[in-house]
């Protein structure tokens, strides 16, 4: 059996924020924080984001009622009502609650019937890992239809108050580029998409040929983390006496380890380049390359990794992303590439895609082969 992606939904909290006026929603952090905003946003190439948060740092709507807002345009988009949904798959890096899982406070929130539920967790890949759960479900019979979202709520971490009190400032009073780099890159927002198993009545519906998601973290550190003040994890955030013990310490900054970045985007192209000689796909076949890169700085190191080792990317114009307007949206930023390439009539009947999505966490990569279909 097949499973066909019938319709996408995206919601973006807020009016699109421009780089000068991110400090005045999240505030500053540290001596120097405009020097090292510019700096990270010369490199990133982001021009606007959505936040969720006002600019009195107070929370607007939570994690749950974000992928909420994208859930409900893609369900009514594929004309399914409250109670026709028969599964639920919800992917989020940082969820409004420890526990329930983050699908349960998102059904929660739309007020659907009963139904099946899934939660991933990780960073930028547990989007897919939602995705394929939902797919794989469709296409063996298991479920006639199923939606995926993926959410992000960054900003509420980001806030100039969770600073104040972190002992772990650079000599000069700054804070270290590991720390600050993450507050001017991410963004928030959800995707979502519905999958069936027929196309859609009308319009372009997406086939899902095949889902890839590859683990390297036999081998590799942590790269990007929160819940400890070191990548190696030897303390976490629960081993200190108190919470306010730990956030002095650090353990609640989310960072990311910068050198690995490179490295990254090696593994990223090992991936790429192994399906490829597996016959998983032809790169002048496909029409489309929907890409989430971190920032612009990594799409040229990949670009430049392609031409190093000369393997084939295909077109290069035909890899898409909406970085530079929405921000760097980690696990849902798949999922609003998509919903504008559908909404902006960008696919055709016949046209095939390569979705990637390379994770700096602890270094997985995701791929997704689709082709358009009516």
């Amino acid at each position: 059996m097949s499973a066909y992606i019938t319709a996408t939904g995206a919601f973006l909290p807020g009016y699109p924020v421009p780089n000068e006026e991110i400090e005045d929603y999240i505030g500053k952090a540290g001596h120097a924080s405009s020097d090292l905003k510019d700096l990270i946003l010369a490199n990133c190439g982001i021009k606007t984001r959505h936040y969720a948060i006002d600019k009195n740092q107070q929370t607007v709507m939570s994690n749950a009622a974000i992928a909420a807002g994208a859930v409900r345009v893609a369900a009514e988009r594929a004309g399914l009502g409250p109670d026709d949904v028969e599964l639920l798959t919800a992917a989020t890096t940082v969820p409004d609650l420890m526990g329930p899982g983050h699908a349960s406070m998102v059904h929660g929130e739309l007020g659907y019937g009963p139904l099946e539920i899934a939660t991933t967790h990780g960073i930028c890949s547990c989007g897919m890992m939602a995705l394929k759960n939902a797919y794989l479900q469709v296409a063996i019979g298991e479920k006639r239809n199923a939606i995926c979202v993926a959410s992000e709520f960054a900003s509420r971490g980001f806030k100039s108050t969770r600073y104040e009190n972190l002992n772990a400032e650079s000599s000069d009073g700054a804070l270290p580029m590991e720390v600050a780099f993450l507050r001017y890159m991410l963004s928030d927002g959800a995707g979502a998409v519905v999958i069936q198993d027929q196309p859609a009545d009308t319009g372009i519906s997406l086939r899902i040929d095949w889902i890839s998601l590859t683990s390297y973290a036999n081998t590799e550190q942590a790269c990007m983390y929160l819940g400890s003040n070191d990548n190696a994890a030897a303390k976490t955030w629960g081993d200190y006496s108190t919470v306010a013990e730990a956030a002095a310490d650090g353990a609640f900054a989310l960072r990311q380890r910068l050198s690995f970045l490179p490295h990254l985007v090696r593994v990223g192209i090992d991936e790429y380049q192994r399906l490829w000689e597996e016959g998983k796909f032809d790169p002048r076949q496909v029409t489309w390359f929907p890409a989430h890169y971190s920032s612009e700085r990594m799409k040229t190191l990949m670009f430049g990794e392609f031409t190093r080792r000369n393997v084939d990317m295909g077109n290069p114009e035909m890899w898409y992303s909406n970085l530079t307007k929405v921000g760097n949206i980690g696990s849902a930023a798949i999922f609003v590439i998509l919903d504008e390439m559908m909404t902006q009539g960008l696919i055709n009947e016949g046209d095939t895609l390569l979705c990637m999505v390379p994770e700096s966490g602890r270094f997985a990569v995701s791929f997704m082969h689709l082709t358009a279909v009516s």
